[in-house]
Order: structure tokens, then C-alpha cells, then sequence
């Protein structure tokens, strides 16, 4: 073989060499990146469990301070939405239950406002109907679940507040089952035990009168 003829051959050999080890290079630096990327930000789902679980990992004095907060903006939200079932709404079945939830939770409000004061914790709620302090996330997104009630009359009115009020009770139900073992003072606890069993009694008979008029029932399963 000529001298010429090799050298095309091993030059030719390292231009494919060197072109292969560029896109393997290529390959590992990209593999790298992604990796380092997806160690950096937390997936959606994997953010959402750690704020669901906010009163597994609360404990004492802190999760009876929490817990107050977020649960009286989540009763005025409940308190809200009874009112606007109360001039909504059609069925007789609807406006006592609307009844119930603007007694009973305003009631519990009041204590827990008692409690704030008394304990030296945060005032997070002034008068009934406006928000503040703590729990701003909470009341929030209270507001957005009425919100989503405006202007709504008879059936259309009926069936999102029946789904809405289910969600609302399962998000006060999964606050409340932490609190025999989490909060520190009694009054905390007893008071969950009763949001639990008030609130579950609640959702079992507003997802029977969904099946009963024909609305989709609610699923309040754990995700």
C-alpha cells in the first residue's frame, strides 16, 4: 500500500474517532444536566404531599397555634358559603344545613379567638368576613371556593355548593386528625374530635342528596 493511501486511512480514522467520542461527550453532559436539574426542583406532586402533611410534622405549642389559624379561616370560608346557600338556594335541605354550619362554626370561631387571646398567640382574623394576620394561604383559598358560588341560582347553585362544601369539610376533616396525638392542650383536641365527627355526619348526607338528585357524587378519597 502506498504511503500515501495509509495516510488518508489513519487520518480519516481519527476524524471518526474524534467525532465519536464528541457526541458520547455530548451524550454524558446532557444526561448530567437533567439529572442536576431534576434534584434541584421537587416535582408538583412531590411539593403538594409535604404541604398536605403541614399537621403530621407540627407538633405542641406550634400545631395548636397552626392549627387555630388555618381552622378559623377555614370556618369562615364554611360561614361564608352557608350564607350564600341561605339566599341561593331552593331546597329546604340545603338551607338547614346551611343553617347549622353559620351556627355552629361561628360559634367555634368565637372560642377560637378566645384562645388566641389567652394563649398569647398571633391575632389572624379581625371581624367576621375579612382576613389577616396568618393563614393568608388558607383564607385565600376560602375566598376562591365562594367565590366560585357568584351568581349561581337553584340547581346549578346546589350542585357546585354541595361540592364544594364536601371538599371544604374533608380539608377541616384531615386537619383535625392529628391533633389527639400532635396538640399540646386539651382544648385543641376535643375540639377536632368534634369537627370530625360533625363534619364526616355532614359529608356521608350532602353525598347522599348528590346520588338522590342526581348530581355527581363528590370522591373525598385520600390522594
Amino acid at each position: 500500500m502506498k504511503r500515501n493511501q495509509v495516510i488518508i486511512i489513519i487520518v480519516g480514522f481519527i476524524i471518526v474517532a474524534g467525532a465519536a467520542w464528541m457526541l458520547v461527550a455530548a451524550s454524558q453532559k446532557e444526561g448530567n444536566t437533567k439529572q442536576q436539574s431534576s434534584s434541584a426542583t421537587p416535582d408538583k406532586k412531590e411539593t403538594k404531599q409535604v404541604d398536605d402533611n403541614k399537621f403530621a410534622t407540627l407538633t405542641g405549642t406550634a400545631f395548636d397555634e397552626a392549627y387555630i389559624a388555618d381552622m378559623m379561616a377555614h370556618h369562615e370560608g364554611a360561614v361564608n358559603m352557608g350564607e350564600q346557600a341561605l339566599s341561593a338556594s331552593e331546597r329546604p335541605e340545603i338551607k338547614e344545613l346551611a343553617n347549622e354550619i353559620v351556627f355552629t362554626q361561628s360559634r367555634e370561631m368565637a372560642k377560637m379567638s378566645e384562645w388566641q387571646q389567652e394563649w398569647g398567640f398571633d391575632a389572624t382574623m379581625g371581624a367576621h368576613g375579612s382576613h389577616g394576620g396568618g393563614a393568608n394561604d388558607m383564607a385565600g383559598e376560602m375566598m376562591d371556593m365562594g367565590a366560585s358560588l357568584d351568581g349561581l341560582k337553584g340547581d346549578d347553585f346546589d350542585k357546585v355548593f354541595l361540592e364544594q362544601m364536601i371538599i371544604h369539610h374533608q380539608q377541616a376533616v384531615d386537619m383535625s386528625k392529628y391533633a389527639d396525638t400532635n396538640a399540646e392542650r386539651q382544648e385543641i383536641k376535643d375540639l377536632a374530635s368534634a369537627v370530625i365527627e360533625a363534619q364526616e355526619k355532614e359529608i356521608a348526607q350532602m353525598k347522599q342528596w348528590q346520588a338522590a338528585w342526581g348530581f355527581k357524587t363528590t370522591d373525598t378519597k385520600a390522594s
